[in-house]
């Protein structure tokens, strides 16, 4: 199994099919009542699988911005009484400010020099490996796209420093390689780029349609796209003569390329955020390069990348993008010569505008992966070596900036946001351009996101009576087992008290890491508590015990458990296992 299909199938393992629950206080968890009715015939403990229903209220925007001098070099000596946050032109109180410092140690005694000189104000990367990201969009990207792409990186890959560490992804997850400072592996895992396009589509598709021209048609609606789509279908397919059915046909198309747009992108921008997620769990400088000629995403799909952005701004992790597209080409005349037919001069003309709009707009998403986390874009030349030297490291300073929206609806509605100096002094403001608020309903998927990122943290939080012990044993020669006992003090815990039981539910993750920070493969349960006052008091004073076994080979592992209960309340721990 691929790197990118065990990182999906844990994720729907933690999200799809446990239940998670959102952090409310106690007592106001979002769910019917229960009544006396209702539980009295529960068994007390039981363990299933299910997912109810829950709201988080987003009552925070977090923005990186980062301030340049003339010459492109960051800033890092402004404090909060410099900024101004505008969300839609209104000023927003600054309620969380930091500034971030990124150091590229050259040896270790030098890192730890720079560190002891580093103000007690900013916040300064230096912990852990330097590491550093290539994500290649094999989806839109064109043979020629990546033969550039793979001559770029293997340049790159030369140039590598000590003790740096690189990883290897692609959109499609054919091609994975977890970080690692072995060249020869990274040239090899290079070389099997290719593209992948969605199926189901061609050039020389009746009519020739893209995702772009579609969703103006399905999303937003445009009569007059579907004209120019009509027109194409008259010219294709009834030889230029009308055809009742044409416009029939005509949204039929648009309404497949929708489909098959959006399921591409919702692959794409799921792998994007699963990559973030994954690098944010380390510590240290992380640096992501995503490498694409553009993609357009659709409007339910924005709110998806927003989400990812949000995780990369919270977590530190600066997000540069190329441009595969290269320097700008003249405008084009007429269409493509594998196309049937163009339709009319004037539908031709049209469709020449609606591809000059699709270029655009998919320049936007990689301008809002970098803007929104400090990071810079390449774009308009083709010396790529070049430009991925230049997006290896990350700003030197960049400030964190937070603020609570008053009265954010749940209504999916794009927010501008503009980040401002009170006094410019000839600096310029990078940062993110808005955020949408939340669709209704949407929070509990932000939430279920949540609890699957705790697994890939670091921190340890204890707010639940839960102990953790490891043990194994070798079962042969080549295997071992790896056995985690969760241990709950159920006596200790909160309860929601209805009809004279006891009521709570608390999920358990054990996941196994390798020694690199790999997830080797991970368990779940959820323990459904309705215990009798009785039981509670006389019958569980050992409390109860979950158990995961885990097959694996003799090595080196880490174990990361986390326990959520319907309160919020939380427990991450971390064990190491070594079995010689």
């Amino acid at each position: 199994m691929t790197f990118a299909k065990l990182r999906h199938a844990v994720f729907l393992l933690v999200v799809g099919s446990v239940p998670v629950f959102a952090q409310t206080a106690p007592g106001t968890a979002n769910r019917p009542t229960a009544t006396a009715t209702d539980t009295a015939d529960l068994p007390e403990i039981s363990t299933q699988e299910q997912t109810p229903s829950f709201q988080i209220k987003v009552n925070l925007v977090e923005i990186r911005a980062v301030v340049r001098e003339g010459s492109g070099k960051a800033v890092g000596n402004l404090k909060q009484e410099d900024f101004v946050v505008l969300d839609d032109k209104k000023p927003q109180a600054i309620t969380r400010f930091a500034v971030e410092r990124y150091e590229v140690p050259s040896a270790p005694a030098a890192a730890q020099s720079s560190a002891a000189s580093t103000s007690t104000d900013i916040r300064s990367h230096l912990a852990g490996a330097w590491r550093l990201t290539y994500l290649f969009d094999d989806f839109n990207s064109t043979a020629n796209d990546l033969a550039n792409a793979q001559k770029a990186a293997d340049q790159a890959i030369d140039s590598l420093a000590p003790g740096e560490l690189l990883a290897i992804y692609t959109l499609s997850g054919q091609v994975t390689q977890d970080f690692t400072d072995d060249k020869s592996v990274l040239r090899a895992t290079v070389r099997q780029l290719q593209p992948r396009p969605r199926p189901g589509s061609s050039p020389g598709d009746c009519p020739p349609i893209d995702y772009y021209i579609a969703d103006q048609i399905v999303s937003y609606s445009d009569v007059h796209a579907l004209d120019v789509v009509t027109a194409e279908v008259i010219a294709c397919q009834f030889d230029g003569h009308y055809n009742e059915q044409a416009r029939l046909l005509a949204r039929a198309a648009a309404v497949r390329e929708v489909s098959l747009g959006e399921s591409q992108g919702n692959i794409a921008l799921h792998t994007f955020n699963d990559v973030v997620r994954r690098i944010s769990s380390f510590a240290g400088q992380r640096t992501l390069v995503f490498l694409s000629p553009g993609f357009y995403i659709g409007r339910p799909q924005q709110q998806a990348l927003t989400d990812a952005l949000n995780r990369a701004i919270q977590s530190g992790v600066v997000v540069n993008t190329v441009d595969l597209r290269g320097a700008a080409p003249s405008p084009v005349f007429g269409t493509d010569i594998s196309e049937k037919a163009s339709g009319t001069s004037i539908a031709g003309v049209d469709m020449l505008k609606y591809k000059q709009d699709l270029s655009s707009a998919q320049s936007d998403p990689l301008m809002q992966m970098a803007n929104a986390t400090g990071g810079k874009t390449f774009r308009n030349s083709n010396d790529l070596s070049g430009g991925l030297r230049g997006l290896s490291a990350p700003p030197e300073f960049s400030y964190l900036l937070a603020f609570n929206p008053q009265n954010l609806q749940n209504d999916g509605k794009f927010h501008t946001l503009r980040v401002e100096l009170k006094q410019a002094s000839g600096y310029t403001v990078q940062a993110r351009r808005g955020y949408y608020a939340p669709l209704p309903g949407g929070s509990s998927e932000q939430a279920k996101r949540e609890v699957a990122e705790a697994v890939f943290a670091h921190d340890e939080i204890r707010e639940l009576p839960v102990r953790v012990q490891t043990q194994f044993f070798r079962s042969g020669d080549d295997s071992a087992k790896v056995s985690v006992l969760v241990h709950v003090d159920v006596r200790r815990m909160q309860f929601k008290k209805t009809g004279g039981r006891n009521l709570n539910e608390l999920t358990v993750v054990a996941a196994l890491f390798d020694r690199n920070d790999n997830l080797v493969t991970a368990k779940s349960s959820t323990v459904k508590m309705h215990i009798k006052d009785e039981t509670l008091d006389t019958k569980l004073d050992s409390g109860i015990t979950v158990k995961s076994n885990f097959d694996v080979n003799p090595g080196n592992y880490l174990v990361r458990v986390v326990a959520r209960d319907e309160q919020g309340k939380m427990l991450t721990q971390n064990e190491v296992v070594d079995i010689p």
